[in-house]
């Protein structure tokens, strides 16, 4: 994992067993991108929760029962920081619900070498922006991965968001818009209260009724920018003064 200006990136293992503990280490070092990491351990919900208090902690491996404790308690504590956060446990019924609630991967116990590995490589190595790389979203067909550079644009439709892909597929997501504003990464702009878009999906910025803007992205659709919302849009958008 790299870390920018020169910081090293700090993984919290969470694990009441030790030798599990020993492992998770192990096996974290394996993995280049992780090799100058800072790795600080912690065995029950306290330990977890104060450390991640005391310092800037960008990934943390958590088992779900600490000592007879739910981990779910940490889980609580990290999203409050925008702490990354892989689920290393043997309770796999509770896998959505730890999806659920931002994590980047839940992978089972025992634990599998390559599938430990392929869940750090999903982790944004990042350490400047430290937002989930994807966003979960159900399908007819179950839970289905989507990456943000797939996503064009995105529109509020009563309790749902309207992701709209680049390959022209349209999913249903279940957070707010607000909710997914803090969590995407900066190449997405608010430009109304129902809508916000893919800053390299706009082709161009018309004229819109009473002051207001029309973004034509891409793909052919047109995007409302409200007429509050105009000037900061035109200036991150454009480089307008």
């Amino acid at each position: 994992m790299n870390a920018s200006d020169g910081e090293s990136a700090t993984v919290l293992i969470v694990e009441d067993d030790l030798p599990a503990q020993r492992r998770l280490v192990r096996l974290l070092r394996a993995h280049p991108a992780y090799r100058e990491a800072q790795v600080r351990c912690a065995d029950d919900v306290g330990g977890a929760r104060l450390a991640l208090q005391r310092e800037t902690v960008h990934l943390m491996l958590l088992d779900l029962d600490l000592h007879g404790e739910d981990g779910f308690r940490v889980l609580a504590a990290a999203a409050d920081t925008r702490t990354q956060v892989i689920v290393v446990s043997a309770h796999a019924n509770r896998a959505i619900e730890a999806y659920e609630v931002g994590v980047v991967d839940f992978v089972p116990k025992p634990v599998s070498e390559a599938r430990l590995l392929l869940a750090l490589g999903r982790a944004r190595l990042d350490t400047t922006d430290r937002r989930p790389a994807e966003l979960l979203v159900r399908t007819r067909q179950g839970l289905e991965r989507v990456a943000p550079q797939d996503i064009l644009y995105l529109r509020g439709a009563d309790d749902y968001v309207e992701l709209w892909l680049r390959s022209g597929r349209r999913l249903l997501h279940d957070e707010s818009l607000a909710q997914l504003e803090r969590r995407l990464p900066a190449d997405f702009v608010r430009v109304h209260r129902s809508h916000m878009v893919r800053r390299d999906a706009v082709q161009c910025v018309l004229d819109g009724p009473v002051g207001t803007r029309v973004l034509q992205l891409s793909n052919g659709a047109r995007v409302p920018v409200s007429r509050r919302r105009v000037a900061p849009v035109l200036r991150v958008l454009l480089g307008a003064q």
